[in-house]
C-alpha cells in the first residue's frame, strides 16, 4: 500500500531517511520528511504534477523533518502550492517552522488527535494519532491511516506497540502494519528491537507486518525467515 522513499534509521544513510508516500493523480500523501526526502522527491519527479500535498509528521527528529522546510519552500516559490501539514501539536510545529524561516502563509496546518481530510483524488481519508514511547526529550506519535477502504498502522519511531494496536492487528482490523525495527537490543532503546517484535507479534499475524527504519545490525534474511515483510525503497 505504501511506497517508500527511504527505509533507514538516522545513521543508516545507505537506505535513506525513513519516509513513505501514496500518490493518486494530482494528490500526494507523504509520511515524514527527513533530510534525504526532498532530494528523493526531486529524483523521482514526484512533486511536479501535484496540486494537493499532504505531509503527515510523526515527530521532529532531523531524520523525520530535516528537509520539511525545503519541501514547503519549493512548493511555495516554484510550484505556487500551499502544503497541507498534518501534526497533532499545533504550537510545537508552528514554533519549529518559524525557527527555520517558514512563514505561516506558506503552509496549511491541520492539527488534532483525530483528523479527517476531503481530497478531490483520495476523496475522504482520516488519521488517528496516538502517543508512543521513543525518547524522553521529544514527543512522538504513531497513527492509523484510513484510506480508500484500508486501514494502515504506522508506528513512527517507537520502542513499543500498544496493547490496543496489537489487539486490532490480531482481530483483523489492520490491513498493513509498518513498524520501526532495529537489530540493536538494549535497555532504554528508543526503537523497537527485532527480538521484542518477535515476542509481541505471533507468527499468524506477521504477514501484514512490514519492518522499516532499519539499522545496520539487522539482516533482511533474518526478518523474512521469521515471517515478517520488509519495506522496500521505491524506484
Amino acid at each position: 500500500m505504501l511506497n517508500f522513499l527511504g527505509t533507514g534509521s538516522a545513521f543508516n544513510t545507505e537506505l535513506g531517511n525513513n519516509s513513505a508516500f501514496v500518490k493518486k493523480e494530482t494528490s500526494l500523501i507523504l509520511i515524514d520528511c527527513g533530510g534525504t526526502v526532498f532530494h528523493r522527491l526531486q529524483q523521482l519527479k514526484l512533486l511536479e504534477v501535484i496540486k494537493n500535498l499532504y505531509i503527515i509528521i510523526t515527530h521532529m527528529h532531523p531524520d523525520h523533518v530535516g528537509s520539511l522546510g525545503d519541501v514547503i519552500f519549493y512548493n511555495h516559490y516554484i510550484l505556487k502550492n500551499k502544503v497541507n501539514l498534518i501534526y497533532p501539536n499545533k504550537e510545537h510545529m508552528e514554533q519549529f517552522l518559524l525557527s527555520i524561516g517558514v512563514r505561516g502563509e506558506m503552509y496549511r496546518l491541520i492539527s488534532g488527535a483525530e483528523i479527517e481530510v476531503e481530497d478531490e483524488q483520495f476523496r475522504k481519508f482520516s488519521i488517528e494519532y496516538g502517543p508512543v514511547s521513543h525518547t524522553d526529550t521529544i514527543e512522538a506519535y504513531s497513527f492509523m491511516l484510513q484510506l480508500e477502504g484500508k486501514i494502515i498502522y504506522y508506528s513512527g519511531d517507537s520502542n513499543n506497540i500498544s496493547l490496543q494496536v496489537l489487539n486490532k492487528l490480531e482481530q483483523g482490523e489492520i490491513d498493513s502494519f509498518y513498524q520501526d525495527t532495529c537489530g540493536l537490543d538494549y535497555e532504554a532503546n528508543p526503537h523497537l528491537s527485532f527480538n521484542t517484535l518477535k515476542q509481541l507479534i505471533g507468527k499468524p499475524y506477521r504477514e501484514k507486518v512490514y519492518c522499516m527504519h532499519l539499522d545496520q545490525h539487522l539482516q533482511k534474511e533474518e526478518i523474512l525467515k521469521e515471517g515478517f515483510n520488509i519495506a522496500e525503497v521505491y524506484k
